[in-house]
């Protein structure tokens, strides 16, 4: 049946395929965009979300350079073992928090204000 307002009209019976429907594969994986060119809303809302609005993003980043900066504190053979390679990206955000400490407090101070009074 065809909807109004779409763009694709619907396929037309054959002989082949007169009264049934196309199988559909349950382990195939669902189109990243819709036939509008948007992205479905299940996808947008879970997997996307702190990757593409940039305070959410800003949020993530604030709190792993605070939290690495912490567990440095705590444990500092615990990071310090991994300097190099995927792992190092944790001592690098320790470093940060240590070294740029008060620009990270100002930092989270309006990025907590943001959060509380404009959103």
């Amino acid at each position: 049946m065809h909807r109004p307002g779409s763009h694709v009209a619907p396929p037309r019976p054959t002989r082949e395929n007169q009264g049934r429907q196309p199988k559909k594969d349950p382990g195939a994986a669902e189109p990243l965009l819709t036939s509008r060119g948007h992205f479905p809303d299940l996808f947008r809302r879970s997997v996307l979300s702190a990757i593409f609005n940039f305070q959410s993003l800003l949020t993530v980043i604030l709190l792993l350079i605070c939290t690495c900066a912490y567990i440095r504190s705590l444990a500092p053979s615990l990071l310090d073992r991994n300097k190099t390679g995927l792992l190092g990206i944790f001592w690098k955000c320790a470093r940060i928090g240590e070294r740029k400490s008060p620009y990270v407090a100002v930092c989270c101070i309006v990025m907590a204000f943001s959060i509380l009074f404009i959103q």
